[in-house]
C-alpha cells in the first residue's frame, strides 16, 4: 500500500486554511512524484500508487472544501478527477496483465497462442491508456496551481 505523504509544517495550532494547504500541496506533490515512474510504463505500483494519492487528494479537497474558493475547489476537484478517471484502464490492464502472465506460464501449448494474443491486446490498450494518462497529466499541477508553472 502507498505510504501517506509527510506533511512538513503540520501542527494542531495552524488554523484550517494554512492546515488544508500543508496537506493539498503534500498529496499533489505525492501524486507529482509518482509520474516518472508512471509514465515509464513499467511499474505497476506506481501507478497503484498514484492511483491512492489521487484518491487522497479528492478526499482532502471535500475534507477541506469550506477552505478553498468555490471555483478553485471545483477546478482542483475536476483536475483530480480527470486523472483519477485515466489511470483507471491502467491499473485495470496491469491486473489483467498480470493474470494472464500467470496462466501462460502454467498454460497447455494449445492455449498459449490464445492467451498471448490477448497479453498482446491488453498491453496495447494499456499503452493507448497511458499515452491518455500522460496528455492529462501534463495538465495537472498547471490545473491545481495555476500561475506557478508557466514558462
Amino acid at each position: 500500500m502507498a505510504k501517506a505523504p509527510h506533511y512538513d509544517g503540520l501542527h494542531a495550532g495552524l488554523d484550517t486554511t494554512a492546515a488544508a494547504r500543508i496537506v493539498i500541496e503534500a498529496l499533489v506533490r505525492d501524486t507529482t512524484c509518482a509520474t516518472p515512474a508512471v509514465l515509464r510504463g513499467d511499474d505497476t505500483r506506481a501507478v497503484h500508487d498514484m492511483r491512492v494519492s489521487i484518491r487522497r487528494l479528492r478526499s482532502a479537497l471535500v475534507t477541506f472544501g469550506e477552505t478553498i474558493p468555490s471555483k478553485r475547489r471545483r477546478d482542483m476537484r475536476r483536475s483530480a478527477r480527470r486523472i483519477g478517471r485515466k489511470l483507471g484502464p491502467v491499473r485495470d490492464a496491469d491486473v489483467h496483465l498480470a493474470v494472464l502472465r500467470a496462466a501462460l506460464a502454467g498454460a497447455p501449448s494449445t492455449d498459449r497462442a490464445g492467451i498471448g494474443f490477448a497479453i498482446e491486446t491488453l498491453a496495447e490498450r494499456r499503452r493507448t491508456a497511458l499515452a491518455a494518462l500522460a496528455i492529462e497529466l501534463s495538465q495537472f499541477d498547471r490545473d491545481l496551481f495555476p500561475g506557478t508553472n508557466d514558462a
